[in-house]
This record gives C-alpha cells, structure tokens and sequence, in this order.
C-alpha cells in the first residue's frame, strides 16, 4: 500500500521554458491547490477556486512559462502568461518581500476538455502553522518532497520525483525569522517550489496518536549551501581566493499560511457568474481526484 496518495502525484506540475529546437527544459515544480467559495452551482454543489503553487522567485522577471500535466500515454503543455499587454504581472506574490511564494488563479475547464490527468490538494489537507501544532506534528517526522530535481521530468510524460526525508527544524524562531522551517532532505534546482508532504504514520510510539492523513505541509524553497573558502598562503595574512558551496542537505520550507495569506485576497467575494462557475472544480471533482484548468 502506497503511503502517498496517487492524486498528489498529477497534482504536481512540471515548470518548463523553451530549450534548443522544440524541446522544453523543467526548470523549477509548482502544484494545485483548492480553496473553498461560499457559493455553490445551480446543482447544490460546492464550488472551489483552483491555485497552482510556486515561488515566487521562479515568475519573478519572466514573461512567461509552460505548464506540463500528462495525457495519455503523453503530456500537453500549456502556456502561462506572466504579464499581461498593459505590463502587469498576472501572478500574486506575498507582500512581505522575504516569502518566497508565488501564486497564480487556474480556470477550470479547459484541461477537462482535453482529458489531461491532474488533481489538486484541497484546504482541509493542508496544515497550516496552527493545526500543525494541534496534530503535533514536530522535528523527526517523516516527509516526502515531490517536484523535479534538475530538470528531471521526463521525456515523453511527466513523472513528479519523490524523495523522502524529516523535518529537522520547526518552531517559531524560525518561523518569525525566515518565514520558514527547515527539512533534512537533499532537494536541487528544480525542485523550488515543490509540495512538501507528511508521511502518514502507520505506528506510533506509546501515548501518541499517528497521523494517518498526508498533509500538505508548505512549498520548497531551496537548500541551504554550506559554503567553504580556500586562502591563499602566499600573502600575509592568508588572503582569500576561492569560495566553494555544496548542498548541506537541508532545505527550506515556506508554511502554508503565507500561501493562504495570497489566495484571501484573489478568492471571488461576489456570487460567480455562470462562465466563471465552468472555470472551478466541483465537489465531485476533488472526490474523483480530476478537477480541471484552463488554458491561458
């Protein structure tokens, strides 16, 4: 039995941007997310708003990215406009310049058209700063990372890498300090803004309860470098001449509050019309694991 919800797998997408003759190359990982309205459709269903997920240093300076999701035994790309014909970017970012979480609003009808294969992670999956507290979720717990390291998404389909590690820091120190917690789990360019997952517990030690659901816990950020420098012993002092960096294996990751911070504020507060309820996921959707995007 796999610990980790197929439906999280096609709610990952690949982040791509033109390389060498037609082909694409993945440069960084983003993923859906739901938000319920407070409106339902005609049938009594409820409605919700789709997001995808990234940093916001992936959009940032860019006019555009591919969106990768499979089809088939393919995948489809769509294009994602960043900035509009008036010169205004098309995404939301944080307003504290130091959270590094971007997010665009996804329309939700076009990738049902087309019979591509996603999901999306809806709110009541998400652990947010106070319900991590509440679970007591906390330093040792196991996760998984899902994204694309290096570029590695792929030839003919897109297949989402995980890789497991624990949460090596959380409190909130450095929470208020970095807006951010800390993993132990190697992550490499290309997997910024990946999902970070907890693993469900399926034992527990005496007087605790195991977490059995796979909560979203926040958005990979990037690893944090353990830098060495090389002096030269020819000037007096040493003086220094080259700086190296390695991966230390630790990563940072931005909690989900500051996601929910950005979607507050683009979340629809009127009833939709009935062209914008085409464009967002059902109730039925999220129970079939197949809500839907547009093209943009």
């Amino acid at each position: 039995m796999s610990l980790l919800p197929s439906g999280y797998l096609n709610a990952v997408v690949s982040i791509e941007v033109p390389d060498e003759g037609e082909k694409f190359r993945a440069i960084a990982t983003g993923f859906l997310v739901g938000f319920p309205l407070q409106q339902k459709n005609k049938k009594g269903e409820q409605l919700f708003r789709i997001f995808l997920v990234t940093n916001r240093h992936v959009f940032r300076g860019k006019k555009e990215v591919w969106l990768r999701f499979n089809k088939g035994e393919g995948s489809r790309r769509y294009n994602l406009l960043l900035v509009n014909e008036r010169s205004e970017e098309t995404w939301s970012a944080h307003p504290n310049p130091s959270v590094d979480v971007g997010v665009v609003p996804i329309a939700v009808n076009k990738l049902q058209e087309d019979g591509v294969e996603f999901g999306w992670i809806p709110e009541e999956l998400m652990a947010f700063r106070d319900k991590i507290k509440s679970l007591g979720i906390t330093q040792g717990d196991e996760i998984f990372v899902l994204g694309f390291p290096m570029g590695l998404a792929g030839e003919v389909k897109k297949y989402a890498i995980t890789r497991a590690g624990i949460i090596a820091r959380l409190d909130d120190e450095i929470m208020e300090t970095t807006h951010a917690f800390l993993i132990d789990c190697s992550v490499f360019p290309g997997n910024s803004g990946g999902p970070v997952m907890l693993k469900p517990a399926i034992v527990s030690i005496e007087g605790t309860t195991p977490i059995n659901r796979a909560y979203l816990l926040g958005v990979i950020k990037g690893y944090l470098p353990y830098e060495e420098i090389a002096y030269s012993l020819q000037s007096d002092p040493p003086q220094p001449r080259v700086k190296f960096m390695e991966n230390s294996g630790l990563a940072l990751v931005v909690p989900l509050d500051y996601v929910r911070d950005i979607v507050s504020v683009l979340m629809p507060k009127k009833e939709p019309t009935e062209q914008e309820e085409k464009q967002m996921a059902t109730e039925e959707n999220k129970k079939e694991g197949v809500p839907t995007v547009t093209k943009t």
